[in-house]
């Protein structure tokens, strides 16, 4: 199981509506390609949605049990683009009653070898570069010390 840390703030705080929808489609075992928007869109990822609301609606976190890490940009644009935002594609569907079509994220959620940034709605994703196993932390020195050298004592102690 890989650990994130961050979230993405929400403003306006999602109603009732849109975390009980959100919800639900968290718990149902459907892809966002099954929505009502998301039903015939090509850029609609198949995936299932793992971005969740905290109670309060005010931000949304991952949970990387429900989903691989390489869903988290695909699922938010989704997300953002289809139920979210102002103009957003759902905007005046039935089903979608409730929602007020009127909120932006921001934040950074990082792990699982990801950073996701998210700046007035606008989303970007960086891949971390893993380090090569055989890096040994210099402990402040400029290079390493000579393989026949061993460090008996620290030179600031």
């Amino acid at each position: 199981m890989h650990e994130l840390t961050g979230c993405l703030r929400i403003r306006p705080a999602l109603n009732e509506a849109e975390r009980s929808h959100l919800a639900d489609l968290a718990a149902s075992a459907g892809t966002l390609r099954g929505t009502p928007t998301g039903r015939g869109d090509r850029d609609v990822p198949f995936a299932r949605l793992a971005w969740e609301p905290c109670p309060r609606g005010c931000c949304l976190t991952w949970d990387p049990a429900a989903e691989k890490a390489s869903m988290m940009l695909p699922s938010l644009r989704f997300l953002i683009d289809h139920l979210l935002r102002d103009g957003a594609k759902g905007e005046g569907s039935p089903q979608l009653a409730g929602f007020t079509f009127d909120h932006v994220l921001d934040g950074v959620v990082i792990g699982a070898g990801r950073v996701v940034e998210v700046d007035a709605n606008r989303m970007s994703e960086r891949t971390l570069t893993r380090s090569c196993p055989l890096v040994v932390p210099s402990l402040g020195r400029r290079r390493p010390l000579p393989a026949n050298v061993v460090e008996l004592r620290p030179r600031r102690a």
